[in-house]
């Protein structure tokens, strides 16, 4: 790795290269019934309020998929990202629903919004790849309304690297992709490189979802949960086998 650079230039470099693929990805998520899954699934947690529209971030948007469909159900939505190409997709994937979403660059861990901003924060797979998920979890309850909501969908993404279980566990499902017929979601190009920056984020070494339940609960957060079983109702067919080893959670906490 070329140590001139900054880690977090690293990764804006690499996110920005892998932009156009990741629209692959939600154009499949928004097929076959499965944004309603997902919006269904989000919306039955958001909290009570008297706002309307609640105004919702959905921080690390990548290619869109939050911010579309939660935009295409009436909510105020920005979506956000440190990658200015990740959020040029996004505007792409929202086609004439693109009028309805505010987009801004972001860092995660340093949101540039004023205090209790918005009702709710969102991300999907965005925690794992964090430098300072701590800050960005400090900085989320500050910008959060009074009994406003974080909802963060993500897995143990590459603990693979640090645990030899978990590698076999890793590596029997890229057998099946073979076996099944579906796409290998890790045969990518530059998977080496999201490796080789994996093993040095601090939440390759985390257990979670206990990891960050804790450190929530000791920033102040209130009503602090974590849905283990999600992957299993918001994963499609082909999902389930790739990430068979790698289970999502969502963990929800309040304001």
């Amino acid at each position: 790795m070329n140590n001139t650079l900054t880690r977090n230039e690293i990764n804006r470099s690499y996110w920005d290269r892998r932009a156009a693929s990741y629209t692959d990805v939600i154009k499949k998520n928004l097929d076959g019934g499965w944004d309603a899954v997902w919006a269904d699934m989000l919306i039955s947690r958001f909290p009570g309020t008297n706002d309307q529209p609640l105004k919702v971030l959905d921080i690390g948007c990548g290619p869109g998929f939050y911010s579309i469909i939660l935009a295409r159900r009436g909510f105020q939505v920005t979506a956000a990202d440190f990658s200015a190409e990740m959020l040029e997709e996004a505007r792409k994937n929202a086609g004439k629903d693109a009028a309805l979403i505010e987009y801004r660059q972001m860092d995660a861990q340093h949101l540039d919004c004023p205090d209790e901003s918005y009702d709710v924060i969102v991300s999907r797979n965005l925690t794992w790849n964090l430098p300072d998920p701590v800050q960005a979890y400090r900085d989320w309850k500050r910008a959060l309304k009074p009994g406003g909501a974080v909802l963060v969908f993500d897995a143990n993404w590459y603990a693979y690297l640090l645990d030899e279980e978990k590698r076999e566990a890793f590596d029997r499902d890229r057998e099946n992709t073979r076996l099944y017929g579906v796409e290998d979601h890790e045969a990518y190009d530059e998977s080496s490189l999201m490796e080789e920056i994996s093993r040095e984020l601090p939440m390759t070494r985390a257990d979670r979802p206990a990891w960050d339940l804790t450190v929530l609960l000791k920033l102040g957060y209130t009503r602090v949960s974590a849905d283990t079983a999600i992957g299993d109702t918001v994963w499609n067919p082909e999902e389930k086998i790739n990430y068979a080893s790698t289970p999502g959670f969502l963990i929800r906490a309040e304001k």
